[in-house]
């Protein structure tokens, strides 16, 4: 026996009903199980029923809810702040709530048109809409009893889930352009460029569901960087570009981090990153934390320079740049290993 949600099943998949659908079951009350009809059942199918309904009270509660945590889900508020946007949003939308986005067909490149891409409001509240739908769920899991599952209970998690989901394959389908630009540039004879854009997918995929919104960043600068560093190290084109790719903090941490640490939080990455360089930037000289913040593209530079647009300012060689940039990166290195400092491993958040 199967058990029905307790909102209009019209609704169910409508991707444009999904924030007033958000609304309404966030505004439900502690749900009260249609103990009756579960009686009425259990005597006609004692044993299946009962199967049934433990194993899927199991199933939810044992579930791993992972989601980005945000310090507005826990006001009074949040409901007001997080899901009313997300309505008037999503009643705006009009995707193709057809296609399937995890099959081959929906990494054809005629499909990356048909979902435009999102403005930076868009993104903001339909990363917090998809965030804040788990973060329900995962309360709402605490209140499953496996001994007396409630019927409703279990709905809601469910639709909660499945609607963040919906969420998470809207903002992918609006991203995959990201993919096609980078497998373009990557495609040889022993790597097609469909071959490079489904393997670009999974890293995509998990980089909508760890990115943080609140650090005010856009999507497309961190998706970017985590399908490139994926591709750059799966692809025989890419880990030749990866040699000579420069990319801020994160690659002048790559060219440091001789000491591999098991942290694989974002957030902890990140910071370790800034508190890092900062920390050995300092035991340079003047000169030479100008030519790596140049050629690295770290602040106030805005993006990495070559050694001869940084040679010709400083009136040496080429060659001369490329001397101090390896000697400032060795010194880098030692002061790390002579305070014991500890840089994550890119690859590792992945």
């Amino acid at each position: 026996m199967s058990y029905e949600p307790s909102y209009p099943a019209s609704e169910l998949d409508t991707f444009s009903d999904l924030g007033e659908r958000a609304v309404h079951l966030d505004q439900s009350q502690s749900c009260q199980c249609e103990l009756l009809a579960v009686k009425k059942a259990a005597r006609m199918r004692k044993v299946c029923v009962t199967r049934e309904l433990q194993a899927r009270a199991e199933r939810l509660y044992s579930k791993e809810i992972e989601y980005v945590h945000s310090e507005r889900f826990d006001q009074p508020e949040a409901m007001d702040q997080v899901l009313i946007p997300l309505q008037q949003l999503c009643a705006e939308l009009k995707p193709d709530t057809e296609d399937d986005l995890t099959s081959d067909a929906g990494l054809l490149q005629t499909r990356l048109y048909a979902v435009p891409l999102l403005s930076k409001e868009q993104e903001i509240i339909l990363f917090r809409g998809m965030n804040y739908l788990k973060y329900r769920a995962a309360m709402l899991q605490k209140q499953v009893d496996l001994k007396a599952p409630c019927v409703g209970v279990l709905d809601r998690i469910e639709q909660k889930l499945k609607d963040a989901n919906s969420l998470r394959d809207y903002i992918i389908q609006a991203n995959l352009r990201l993919v096609v630009s980078i497998a373009k540039n990557l495609t040889d004879r022993a790597n097609s460029f469909e071959d490079i854009v489904s393997d670009g997918y999974m890293p995509l995929i998990r980089a909508v569901e760890i990115f943080d919104i609140d650090r005010g960043n856009r999507f497309s600068t961190y998706g970017t960087w985590a399908v490139r560093n994926y591709l750059f190290r799966t692809t025989k084109k890419g880990r030749k570009y990866r040699k000579n790719f420069v990319n801020g903090a994160e690659t002048l941490a790559l060219g440091l981090s001789d000491i591999r640490s098991t942290m694989r939080s974002q957030e902890t990455y990140h910071k370790s990153i800034e508190q890092v360089l900062e920390q050995v930037l300092c035991s340079l000289g003047q000169r030479e934390q100008q030519i790596l913040k140049r050629r690295f593209g770290l602040p106030p530079a805005e993006v990495p320079e070559k050694f001869r647009e940084i040679a010709e300012d400083f009136g040496v060689s080429t060659e001369r740049v490329r001397q101090l940039t390896i000697r400032s990166l060795q010194r880098m290195r030692d002061v790390i290993e002579e305070q014991s400092l500890e840089i994550p491993d890119i690859s590792e958040i992945l």
